[in-house]
This record gives structure tokens, C-alpha cells and sequence, in this order.
């Protein structure tokens, strides 16, 4: 596993990221940030 998989950490504050947070909110956030930075990529092509 730890020669196929990146650990990255992402740590967001309660008051300035808190739209960020709310969009998460309910959500796989892993899943969720892994989708929206596909489509961010896609979008830049």
C-alpha cells in the first residue's frame, strides 16, 4: 500500500474556510475533493 498511495493533509479553519466546511458537510470529503479537483482539472485543459 505504501508504495501505490500519498498521504496528503489539509487543514481548514473553522471561521475562514467555513463555506469550504459546509460544502463538505454530509459528504465522503475525500471522495468529494478528489471529484472537485478532477473537475477543476478538466476545466483547465
Amino acid at each position: 500500500m505504501k508504495e501505490n498511495t500519498t498521504f496528503i493533509g489539509l487543514k481548514l479553519n473553522n471561521r475562514t474556510d467555513a463555506d469550504i466546511l459546509a460544502a463538505l458537510d454530509g459528504k465522503q470529503k475525500q471522495s468529494e475533493i478528489k471529484r472537485l479537483l478532477r473537475i477543476a482539472l478538466q476545466s483547465e485543459k
